[in-house]
């Protein structure tokens, strides 16, 4: 095994251990507002690892609109509800079982999904998209569906946005 080799396990054990810690941070953190700050070191981790996997354009994305724009969006909005409100907003469950229950189904998938996938002798170099031309071309061709089911989502979400805040707005 060769030094790069054993520097990229290194690092790729570490920044797995950042996003461990941090993750557990999020989910045990007493006020969301706390959890939302524990959320940076995570999807700063994230980025860590693109960074181990050399994909530099989703590295860098991940940086600007994930630790970037998103954290800074969760912060203001937590910050205005807790003006709002006029105190902190506790994080708690209401109803545990059935949280415990959907995050043992989705572990469950995900083994699943990992015993069934043969990942021997695979590249992630291989993939074809090593950056933002192949990444925009494989977007705009081969994965068109999965880009326009992702333009959906958006659109729904926007949409969502939209019925609440003029709910409030009208109820107020």
């Amino acid at each position: 095994m060769s030094d790069v080799q054993i520097f990229a396990d290194l690092a790729f054990y570490l920044v797995a251990a950042l996003i461990l810690v941090s993750a557990l941070g999020v989910l045990f953190a007493r006020r969301v507002l706390h959890a939302a700050l524990a959320l940076l070191p995570c999807l700063l981790g994230i980025a860590g690892l693109y960074a181990v996997l050399a994909a530099h354009f989703m590295f860098a994305v991940q940086i600007l609109i994930y630790a970037g724009a998103i954290t800074v969006l969760i912060l203001f909005a937590v910050m205005m509800l807790q003006r709002i409100l006029g105190g902190g907003i506790l994080a708690g469950s209401h109803n545990p079982l059935v949280g415990l229950l959907a995050a043992g189904t989705m572990f469950l998938a995900l083994v699943a999904a990992l015993l069934m996938t043969d990942f021997a002798g695979q590249d992630p170099g291989s993939l074809g998209v090593g950056n933002a031309a192949q990444l925009g071309q494989a977007l705009l061709t081969r994965e068109v569906l999965a880009f326009e089911a992702l333009s959906v989502v958006i659109l729904a979400a926007i949409i969502g946005a939209i019925v609440i805040a003029r709910t409030r707005a009208e109820g107020e």
